[in-house]
């Protein structure tokens, strides 16, 4: 008895020893046995095995993306942003790419099913040699954080029962992770500032979202989701009462120089309109990009400008419990002292004080 469909089928009932045998074959051609007291209940387990088959058989990737989107906004409660950066990287994930970095289809409609461990490592292969913007290579972290999301996904269709096991466990992201992100120097800085304040008084409001990434230390997904209504107290304060730690909601003190900007960009606009209108999280991280091209200062991430906050707040002698909070952190050691403040400003910082101490200055 065998059925098929693409490749995967079933075998059996075959006696063996005093039992019956099932095999089940999937698509990539990978047998799993099972052997059962009665030719009975083997031939009940080939049907069922069947029936799951022909349900699976109209299931795509595309279907089981779909589903999984509604389950992350339903159930999961995950933010709009957060269900677009996943649609995003399965996305990037699940398509061919050629030799030279260049996707050649999509694989939307294939079954979800005929992903099998081989293919998982040629579609990580495959994304390893995309190029992103600009021509490069896509960096160590963006692959591997696209391949933990595709895991992440094909572990919730086993969860459904869609597919048998996830083809990505055995597959292991390649390439050593950057742990921060690329900071300018202070001159810089200034200079970079000096040319978002001139792009600002232009009334580019690109220009104000990130300063907002230097001067507030905010994340871009923070930025492009602020609510008019977030702009308080006549503009001297801007709440952030949902993010994805608890750490993370907090309210900013908004500094001189950008105060007059947000208001007049919330000017017009209903309490509950977005105060930069709806952008996609990467517009305040070119805008970053683009006024350092224009100030003739290294390129760098929205994030590095996020770290670069922190790593000034720590090295003028701010305590790094109250640099952790600004930035949203539940942990100054783990995260903020980790991952965003520059070697060294710690250490400045912690010996200032000390010397503050000798001196006879509390500390």
């Amino acid at each position: 008895m065998a059925q098929k469909r693409r490749g995967e089928r079933v075998l059996g009932p075959y006696s063996r020893r005093g039992k019956w045998r099932v095999i089940v074959v999937s698509g990539g051609g990978e047998r799993t046995y099972r052997d059962y007291a009665t030719q009975a209940e083997a031939a009940k387990v080939i049907r069922l095995a069947f029936r799951e088959m022909q349900a699976a058989e109209e299931r795509t990737i595309e279907d089981a993306e779909k589903a999984y989107k509604m389950y992350l906004r339903t159930e999961k409660q995950n933010k709009p942003g957060s269900v677009e950066d996943t649609e995003y990287r399965l996305g990037m994930f699940f398509c061919e790419v050629d030799e030279e970095g260049k996707v050649v289809r999509g694989l939307d409609g294939e079954a979800l099913s005929s992903i099998t461990p081989k293919m998982g490592a040629e579609l990580y292969a495959g994304l390893r040699r995309r190029k992103a913007k600009g021509g490069k290579a896509l960096a160590v972290d963006s692959h591997r954080n696209i391949l933990a999301e595709a895991r992440s996904f094909l572990k919730w269709c086993v969860g459904k029962k869609w597919i048998a096991r996830n083809p990505l466990d055995g597959i292991e992201g390649v390439g050593r992770r950057r742990h921060g992100k690329e900071q300018i120097r202070i001159d810089e800085a200034r200079t970079w500032l000096a040319k978002a304040t001139e792009r600002a008084d232009a009334g580019e409001e690109g220009a104000v979202a990130a300063m907002l990434a230097l001067l507030l230390g905010m994340r871009a997904t923070e930025i492009i989701t602020r609510l008019v209504r977030d702009l308080d107290d006549e503009g001297r304060l801007l709440w952030i009462p949902e993010t994805k730690t608890a750490a993370g909601r907090r309210t900013l003190q908004v500094p001189e120089p950008v105060r007059g900007y947000l208001r007049q960009i919330a000017r017009g606009k209903g309490p509950q309109d977005l105060l930069f209108g709806s952008h996609w999280r990467d517009w305040p991280r070119e805008w970053v990009q683009r006024i350092c091209r224009e100030a003739g200062v290294p390129e760098i991430t929205a994030h590095g400008m996020r770290g670069l906050h922190s790593t000034l707040a720590v090295d003028s002698g701010i305590t790094g419990h109250a640099v952790a909070a600004a930035l949203g952190h539940e942990s100054f050691e783990k995260t903020t002292a980790g991952s965003y403040v520059q070697p060294g400003a710690v250490a400045n910082a912690q010996q200032r004080q000390v010397l503050k101490v000798l001196a006879g200055g509390r500390n």
